[in-house]
Parts: structure tokens; C-alpha cells; sequence
């Protein structure tokens, strides 16, 4: 084990940036007594010591940016504590988490399925990391300096997503700025970043591509999301419409009622309840159910303690074809060739262990 070296005068000053290195060295030897400098960028974390398993990499790309590789159980629960003295960008592409940010009295963002996240953290804030013990971590956290973030790509503020531009300009606001269910792209992406055998400064070599094709992947999906609707120009009475068939979709996403049973029971009728749920949040009815549906197979395909006749039932299909069809159209690929895809991290962590002991 390689204890950090004593941080620079610089980073004692800011010794709860989310970019310290240094800092983030420290609390790896703190969090399970076994951190090792693999090259001049990457410290290594063994968490079989601590009685957790598996493995999580900190790696500095630069000044600018802090990225962490994450296949790993930490034993219980950890929390960290951050100054945000600037404003930073999250990225978080995620195959299995169990995280919640909280930042001083606003709604936490919680992080518990295989998705894409985004998020803007602007100056001035104290944010506070609370990572669930005995749960699996699994995918690439970035951070990014906010202000160099375009720079850092060659990219100009028009190139940027408009909730992006907004979110930079004002530097006031907080919270996900993108969050879309893992497709077979970024997941292919994720999964071979976790099990690549480069070495040294070779290896953090990848990892800035890798995560490079990550924040293009993401950015794209910005573009194509529609903009936020103005919900000023709703009535009080249709928000609360929109918001109670979400609510009741919410818990009977996998046996979703009628629209127009749905529409009767909360006192309106069915065209004038699916355009003020669309104006309200972007997507339909079908396409809200659609997308929860999605993402608890993935999930549970994640686990793979379930045969796939099993999850569809689960997520409301009476026969595996339909499931299958419905999961090959919103995702690129069968639930099989996905499942199969994720094969390799449903090896136990302590053999991971093994296999990488050797490796940086």
C-alpha cells in the first residue's frame, strides 16, 4: 500500500474541491485501509480488506477534470463532504449505484438505476456524497470544472445543449441537467472501460477517450431532448391533473390502467389528459410507461437473478416475444444479447480482485 503523497500548498486550499486529488487519494486509504498508486494519475482501491469487494480507480486527467472507475461494494455506508468554490459539472454513467447528493437544504438527487446523469453544481454550495453500503457501484464518475468545460472539448456555448448554455450563464441553479436510461452504446462503452488491461499512463490514456465518447454520447442525447415545457402557461388545475395520472402511472406502470379509465377517475376526459401530461413532462403516457418499464428490466437483467421470461412478467408482459420486441426497440439489442453483454460483472468482486491485483 502507498500512503499520498503530502498534497501541494494549492490543494490545502482547497482541500474539499471535488478536483483534489490528492484529497480523494486520502479518503480511498481512509475508506478501506488498502489504496495503491498504480501510476502518476491513478490510485487503485481494494475493498476486500475493509470486508467489502471489488475495485475503484481515481484518476486525474488534469487540472480540470477528476474521473472514478467504479466496480466495487464498499462495506457501509460512507459520506463525503465537498465545498463547491466553483461550479462544477457531474457526470455519471452508471451500470448499478446507490448514491444520493445532497446539497445544503435543496431535494437530493438520488442515483439508484443504470442511467446517464448530468448534473450542475454551481458555486457556493456544500455537497454532501452518501454512498450505500453492501450495494454494487458499477460505471464512470466525472467531474469537470465548469468554466473550462466547452474549452476542454474545442466546443463555442452554441455548440452546447441549450439547458447547458442556461445552466452556464446563470451559475445559480442546481440538479440534472440530462438523465436517459443506458443504451447499448454507452453500456458497451461503460462495461469495456471497466475491463480494460492497459497499463500506466497508457491506461489513463483511454480513460480520456473513453469518457470524451461518454460526454459526446450525452450531449447528443441533450440535443434531442425536447425543451422543458413552460408550465407557467399551464393552469394550476391541469398541473395537478398531469401530476396525480403521473403519480397513479407511477405505482401501475407495469399493468397501466386505461387512459380513458385513468382520465374518468381523476375527472377529466382522455385528449384533454394526454396533451396536458405531454405539455407537463415531455412524453406521453405510453412512452412514461414505456421508459419505467425499461428501466427496471435492465436492472434486474443487471442482477441476473431472474430468467427473462421471469422479467417480463415482472415488468408487465404476458409473453417473452412482446417484452423482447419492446425491449429490442428501446434499447438496440435483445435482453439475451444484453444480459450477455454484462456477463462479465456478474463474476464475484473477490475474483475481480484477483484478476486485477497485478494490473496498472
Amino acid at each position: 500500500m502507498v500512503r499520498p503523497t503530502k498534497p501541494a500548498k494549492k490543494s490545502l486550499a482547497r482541500a474539499r474541491s471535488p478536483l483534489n486529488f490528492a484529497q480523494e487519494q486520502q479518503r480511498a486509504v481512509d475508506a478501506a485501509g488498502d489504496a495503491r498508486e498504480m501510476s502518476r494519475s491513478v490510485v487503485r482501491t481494494h475493498y476486500a480488506r475493509a470486508g467489502g469487494s471489488g475495485i475503484a480507480e481515481v484518476v486525474r486527467l488534469d487540472d480540470d477534470v477528476l474521473v472514478s472507475i467504479l466496480n466495487c461494494v464498499v462495506p457501509k455506508l460512507t459520506r463525503w463532504h465537498y465545498d463547491t468554490d466553483e461550479a462544477f459539472i457531474l457526470l455519471r454513467a452508471s451500470l448499478s449505484t446507490n448514491v444520493t447528493f445532497r446539497i445544503a437544504d435543496r431535494a437530493p438527487l438520488v442515483f439508484n438505476l443504470p442511467e446517464v446523469t448530468m448534473a450542475y453544481l454551481p458555486k457556493g454550495v456544500e455537497l454532501t456524497v452518501d454512498i450505500l453500503g453492501g450495494a454494487r457501484q458499477q460505471g464512470i464518475v466525472a467531474v469537470f470544472r465548469a468554466s473550462r468545460f466547452a474549452q476542454r472539448y474545442g466546443l463555442q456555448l452554441e455548440d452546447l445543449p441549450p439547458v447547458m448554455r442556461e445552466a452556464l450563464a446563470h451559475s445559480t441553479d442546481v440538479g440534472r441537467l440530462a438523465s436517459f436510461p443506458m443504451d447499448h452504446r454507452i453500456a458497451e462503452l461503460v462495461a469495456e472501460t471497466l475491463d480494460t488491461r492497459l497499463r500506466g499512463e497508457i491506461r489513463v490514456v483511454q480513460y480520456a477517450g473513453r469518457l470524451a465518447e461518454l460526454v459526446a454520447f450525452t450531449l447528443d442525447a441533450l440535443w434531442q431532448t425536447p425543451a422543458p415545457p413552460n408550465k407557467a402557461v399551464l393552469l394550476r388545475r391541469d398541473l395537478q391533473l398531469a401530476n396525480t395520472a403521473r403519480e397513479r402511472l407511477e405505482r401501475d406502470y407495469r399493468h397501466p390502467p386505461l387512459f380513458a379509465d385513468l382520465a374518468r377517475d381523476i375527472g377529466t376526459n382522455q385528449n384533454k389528459l394526454k396533451a396536458i401530461f405531454k405539455d407537463s413532462f415531455g412524453l406521453t403516457m405510453a412512452d412514461y410507461c414505456l421508459e419505467r418499464r425499461m428501466r427496471e428490466a435492465q436492472q434486474l437483467l443487471l442482477e441476473a437473478k431472474l430468467t427473462i421470461a421471469q422479467i417480463a412478467q415482472q415488468v408487465g408482459y404476458e409473453h417473452q416475444s412482446s417484452f423482447t420486441a419492446a425491449f429490442r426497440g428501446h434499447l438496440g439489442m435483445a435482453p439475451r444479447a444484453y444480459r450477455r453483454h454484462r456477463a462479465p460483472f456478474h463474476l464475484p468482486l473477490e475474483l475481480a480482485d484477483s484478476q486485477t491485483a497485478g494490473i496498472g
